[in-house]
């Protein structure tokens, strides 16, 4: 049956009520259990092969930050001490609240840092 111009949007609706409604039985039936990760979600293995080689700026030590270009002591001193008073950096970009780090420095580090998985 071919549907009118009209009817598809009401179609597009039920299918997709169909499916929330097929995930919703199929997470009942499992008793709560946790399902299988989506194909399109990265693996925790993934996330963490893309971190590999990048500083944490919530872990790093003082040598360690000052590896990145434009960190010397006083900047590395800097992120330290704001860590310590405010807490992580959810982002990296969160770091352009630390004094001494400004747009130029953070751009020439973004790809070089993470504040963690």
């Amino acid at each position: 049956m071919k549907l009118a111009q009209g009817d598809r949007r009401p179609a597009a609706v039920i299918t997709a009520a169909f499916a929330v409604m097929t995930l919703c039985f199929a997470l009942r039936s499992t008793g709560g259990a946790a399902l299988p990760p989506l194909p399109y979600a990265p693996s925790p293995a993934a996330t963490e092969a893309v971190q590999i080689g990048r500083v944490d700026v919530n872990t790093a030590g003082l040598e360690e930050l000052m590896t990145l270009p434009g960190i010397g002591e006083v900047r590395a001193q800097a992120i330290l001490d704001d860590r310590a008073a405010n807490g992580p950096f959810r982002y990296p970009e969160d770091l352009i609240r630390v004094k001494g780090i400004g747009e130029g420095v953070l751009s020439g580090i973004l790809d070089q840092i993470t504040a963690g998985g």
